[in-house]
């Protein structure tokens, strides 16, 4: 008689016991991260949810394989290999060995959770000097990066389907100002379609980071970018002006809008990149509304948190949403 395999709260539980009292487990919403000793392990959940699908055991294999390779551009003194956990014939779990895999992880160097510029920049750390290299190191990312395979008509499309998307969402859920978020978007796309065609044809859309913050970026010698989106290469698919307008934005919604600013300029200005202002302004609104969607579809799982937290945090984005749509009146 075959057993059964060991269930997800298991495996938790079983690297959960790896960890001493220096060591910490860490639950994100679709993962679970270990750090133990010199190093992190990260096992996901095996979850379904839109286009991210890590149901079954090969989907999640490939899956760790795809976030070491998406990685290592960004962070390759960070990512280090693919584990099996494996069940021994006892049915003791084991991390590595030739035993039948029980699921995957993804192996990486345990890093000062302090050293991250969120942190930093929260505690009031000067940040400046390390500034300059990680500027760099993403400035050579988007270099190397390959570009989308998009004429300017289909990047139009897609803005315009990904506005419709955002405000669908917004509306139903009554999130105040959705309509008019949506025709000032709608407006921008329409008034300066050659712009934003251009950016398609020039090889500005790449595939990028997809989830560029202030937490995912370690100052450390040298920097490292880390969790670059590995599930879905359409949501990673973005003009680079568009990722560090982002991260400029998320870096403002902490109160050090300088820093975003300077990351983004400086990484543009190495691409000899000149958005115009517009441009930018139209991004950090879009990227802005795509958050608040996600906090809306947030308040719909049951994740310990109540639905008015996330749908408060949707309000709050919709509205640096609708201030930086302010903007883009002609």
């Amino acid at each position: 008689m075959t057993a059964s395999p060991p269930s997800f709260t298991a495996k938790i539980g079983f690297l959960r016991g790896l960890c001493t009292a220096d060591d910490e487990a860490i639950e994100t919403h679709f993962a679970w991260v270990f750090l133990i000793g010199a190093y992190a392990v990260k096992l996901r959940k095996p979850v379904r949810r839109g286009t991210m699908d890590y149901g079954s055991l090969e989907a999640r294999r490939l899956g760790a394989l795809a976030e070491l390779r998406l990685n290592l551009p960004l962070a390759p003194e960070v990512y280090l290999e693919v584990v099996p956990l494996t069940v021994l014939s006892d049915g003791r779990l084991a991390v590595g060995g030739e035993a039948s895999p029980c699921d995957w992880l993804v192996r990486m160097r345990r890093l000062d959770r302090g050293r991250f510029l969120d942190a930093l920049l929260t505690r009031g750390a000067d940040v400046e000097a390390a500034l300059a290299g990680v500027a760099r190191r993403l400035a050579d990312f988007y270099r190397d990066a390959a570009a989308a395979p998009l004429d300017g008509p289909g990047f139009l499309a897609r803005l315009r389907h990904q506005v419709a998307a955002n405000h669908r969402v917004l509306d139903d859920a009554g999130v105040p100002g959705a309509n008019r978020l949506c025709a000032q978007q709608d407006g921008f796309i329409a008034s300066r379609s050659t712009l934003l065609a251009d950016r398609a044809t020039s090889g500005c859309v790449v595939e990028a980071h997809g989830d560029l913050r202030p937490e995912h970026i370690f100052l450390g010698t040298p920097p490292a970018v880390i969790d670059r989106l590995e599930f879905d290469r359409d949501l990673r698919t973005l003009d680079r002006a568009e990722e560090l307008s982002f991260l400029e934005l998320e870096c403002a919604r902490i109160r050090q809008a300088a820093v975003g600013q300077r990351l983004r300029r400086d990484c543009l200005a190495a691409l000899g990149d000149a958005a115009p202002p517009a441009l930018l302004a139209f991004y950090r609104s879009h990227r802005a509304a795509t958050r608040a969607k996600l906090y809306v579809w947030r308040s719909q799982e049951p994740d310990g948190d109540t639905p008015e937290t996330w749908i408060d945090r949707a309000r709050s984005y919709l509205g640096d949403a609708l201030a930086e749509a302010a903007q883009l009146r002609p």
